[in-house]
């Protein structure tokens, strides 16, 4: 028997949710538990696609942000772009107002409050213009995409549970 979390149109879409800035696992995870109505494995299984998936952001981001930034810095670079990435600068210093320099613990539970605009996309950018050690950030923001995934994951199933037995799906 195969299992619909096996799917490979489902884990695939899984995993561009878990990576999307906008989605990341809090909408990986539930769009897992809703399309896949497999069993404990397959809900194992799509927690730890959505959550790995997840952690690799800051090994993506990190590079991203360095060749932003050389790349702004080229005259042929169009105004609309520079502003662009001006406006998500700012962003990004905004939301490291609330956290301290060096302070990891905090980066963590940044990143862990699951949230709008408080990823691991976000924390990423936080890291990157308080210019926190990477290694260390990266560690603070896979944890925190950890406690995230595990408060979502909690969550969403309890919703899809009790709704199920509500509507008897």
């Amino acid at each position: 028997m195969r299992y619909a979390s096996m799917n490979p149109t489902i884990v695939f879409w899984t995993i561009i949710l878990g990576l999307a800035p906008v989605s990341e696992v809090r909408g990986a995870i539930p769009f897992f538990l809703v399309a896949s109505k497999g069993d404990i494995y397959s809900l194992v299984y799509g927690f730890l696609i959505a959550t790995l998936s997840n952690m690799c952001i800051p090994f993506i981001a990190f590079p991203l942000f360095d060749l932003l930034d050389n790349l702004v810095k080229k005259p042929w670079i169009p105004l609309l772009v520079k502003r662009a990435y001006g406006y998500l600068r700012k962003l990004g210093e905004r939301k490291a107002l609330s956290i301290k320099r060096s302070s990891y613990i905090a980066l963590m539970v940044f990143v862990a409050i699951p949230l709008p605009a408080t990823g691991a996309w976000t924390g990423s950018l936080v890291a990157y213009i308080l210019g926190l050690d990477r290694r260390r950030s990266i560690i603070a923001i896979n944890t925190g995409v950890l406690v995230a995934s595990v408060i979502v994951f909690v969550a969403a199933y309890l919703g899809i549970e009790l709704l199920r037995r509500i509507f008897m799906l």
